[in-house]
């Protein structure tokens, strides 16, 4: 996983999530997705998107290491980790590799708590302008639980300090 220290890089942050989502040895189909998707999200330009991803994923199989890639600015990190975290949650039913890569996405963008908090409000926001009054209600009845263990699990992944959290 990316460090705190220096740059968020793209290929650090996907091979971080690849390693997440093939830790039971499957990807599903929605995990697919979400690889897919941050998979556009990160290599914007064609030939990148069209060789990295791979190449990524066959060097997370093997147990190698994978850095380097394009910085991401702040801004870019939040918008990935927005945009990811709808997608994720967007689901029918989100299984706990889904709710990790969201966790451990959080920790290797370096998204804040207020960050987070900001995602979340953006995502309700979208819900709201639904047309499908079923969804809403379902999404929102299911929106607090996925917050929390996701929170649980991104906080199990903050580095302790003096025997804190």
């Amino acid at each position: 996983m990316p460090t705190g220290e220096g740059p968020v890089r793209t290929r650090e942050v996907y091979a971080t999530v690849i390693g997440v989502l093939l830790r039971d040895g499957v990807l599903t189909r929605e995990e697919q997705r979400l690889a897919t998707r941050l998979a556009i999200l990160l290599f914007k330009k064609e030939n990148d998107l069209k060789t990295v991803p791979g190449e990524i994923y066959n060097l997370v199989i093997k147990g190698e290491i994978v850095d380097g890639g394009e910085i991401i600015n702040k801004n870019e990190r939040i918008q990935i980790y927005e945009e990811m975290f709808e997608t994720a949650f967007v689901n029918a039913s989100l299984s706990n590799d889904e709710m990790a890569v969201i966790a451990v996405l959080r920790s290797s963008l370096r998204i804040t708590d207020k960050e987070h908090e900001l995602a979340i409000e953006i995502l309700k926001d979208s819900l709201e302008d639904s047309d499908d009054p079923k969804l809403l209600q379902k999404v929102k009845d299911d929106l607090g639980g996925v917050v929390d263990l996701v929170g649980r699990m991104f906080d199990s992944l903050r580095p302790k300090r003096d025997g804190k959290n």
